[in-house]
């Protein structure tokens, strides 16, 4: 079965489509909070704080949720994830004050990060052998989509219902997709002993229609690991080796770069361009909204470089296309500090586009040096969760530091310092090169 005919099976459509869902409840917050000034009467120190909260409950709870992941069932805790997030985010609309923003932030970024590396296990799964940067960089497209959506059409809501109702739909919506791939993985899915590369076998449903004879000897395999993975347990040893790595760390680090430049624009571009260049807010939420149109089309695309490249063994590729990625990203984000329109809109663009290798090659690469490496498949959501959580929880302070820079000194000098702490976090990538 092809790839394409792969991608549009019901699992993998489920997991896109809640993908999309926990993008706007990402997104959407910061692109209505300019309505959530007024109401309550905040300034953009106020989004700082909230943000680096959000970024402290996605970031610390991500290892726990790759660890859960090793022993249980993965798309539980997907499910579970989801839910959270939902209701949180909910709940968010009918917040009163600062202190109860931010402990709703908090806990729907506890829910992304139990959804975010099972989504990515069971993506890669679905898709099969050497899809692993496809996946994620479906995965990426998908948030990118929903992140347009949380960012340019959030605001048109929010304009015509209030921004309260357009955050409890947004959670609504939310529970709706949480419900959806719950059922669909359920019914037509794998079952939660073949997703682990180290311990199962996997299989896919669409081999009982098209194989009989293979899907038989599929499960006799699945029998066969069966009591290999009620016996598995989490060895101290093992997660050391995963978590106390440096090149792995040094992954993370370059994750921790490009997500502090993603954070800063998807969070600020829209009050900037509204407060400082006096956009409309519609204006500002499609301006914004660029960089997640670029992302949506070149995500996959840097996903399939990534699967291509890295064929060849002891190939240095992918850490160099990390590199070029981050760097474009810095720089872009640096041209910020001119003020004028058509050089934001051009970086932007840039941004959108190389963005997308940024995210893809380190999700990847863990999984890879997990699994290939280290010889612990049964912990590649731990390797990718751990360095996801380190890119977040590593990046929580930035917006904080950035909006009080814009406070007592501009958005000119907050946009320069936001490209130099991106190129900082991105060169320690270089020593990969020859390893």
């Amino acid at each position: 079965m092809s790839s394409f005919t792969r991608i549009l099976s019901l699992p993998i459509m489920s997991l896109i489509f809640a993908r999309v869902i926990y993008a706007i409840n990402w997104f959407n917050f910061s692109s209505v909070f300019y309505f959530i000034v007024v109401d309550i009467k905040g300034d953009i120190s106020m989004l700082g704080i909230i943000t680096a909260g959000f970024l402290i409950g996605i970031g610390i709870f991500q290892i726990p949720a790759g660890i859960l992941a090793a022993k249980y069932d993965p798309k539980k805790l997907a499910f579970s994830g989801l839910m959270i997030l939902s209701i949180a985010s909910l709940l968010c609309g009918m917040a009163t004050d600062l202190f109860q923003m931010v402990i709703l932030r908090c806990i729907v970024g506890v829910g992304m990060a139990f959804f975010f590396g099972p989504s990515v296990v069971l993506i890669s799964t679905y898709l099969g052998k050497g899809s692993d940067g496809l996946g994620i960089g479906i995965l990426n497209s998908a948030h990118s989509l929903g992140g347009l959506v949380g960012l340019f059409g959030w605001i048109l809501i929010a304009q015509i219902i209030g921004w309260r109702i357009s955050l409890i739909i947004s959670g609504m919506l939310g529970i709706i997709s949480g419900l959806f791939l719950f059922y669909l993985l359920r019914q037509k899915g794998i079952s939660s002993d073949q997703e682990n590369h180290g311990y199962k076998y996997r299989y896919s449903w669409h081999v009982l229609l098209s194989n009989p004879l293979k899907h038989s000897f599929s499960l006799q395999n699945h029998k066969k690991h069966k009591k290999t993975q009620s016996v598995f347990k989490i060895k101290l040893s093992d997660l050391r080796m995963v978590l106390i790595n440096k090149s792995m760390i040094t992954i993370g680090l370059s994750l921790l770069g490009v997500q502090i430049g993603w954070n800063l624009v998807s969070t600020f571009i829209v009050l900037y361009l509204k407060n400082d260049l006096h956009s409309n807010p519609s204006f500002a939420g499609l301006v914004g909204g660029i960089a997640m149109i670029f992302n949506v089309i070149f995500a996959p695309i840097f996903g399939i470089i990534y699967d291509r490249t890295t064929k060849r063994s002891h190939s240095n590729q992918g850490i160099i296309l990390l590199i070029v990625c981050g760097l474009i990203v810095s720089f872009s984000l640096a041209f910020f500090s001119l003020e004028n329109i058509y050089v934001i809109v051009f970086s932007i663009i840039s941004i959108g586009i190389f963005i997308s290798g940024g995210f893809v090659v380190p999700y990847s690469k863990a999984r890879e040096m997990t699994t290939l490496k280290l010889g612990q498949g049964c912990y590649e959501t731990l390797s990718v969760s751990f360095i996801n959580g380190l890119s977040l929880f590593g990046a929580c302070w930035v917006p904080f530091v950035f909006s009080i820079i814009v406070k007592y000194f501009g958005y000119s000098i907050a946009w320069l310092i936001g490209g130099l702490i991106t190129l900082i976090f991105i060169l320690p990538a270089v020593k990969l090169i020859g390893r």
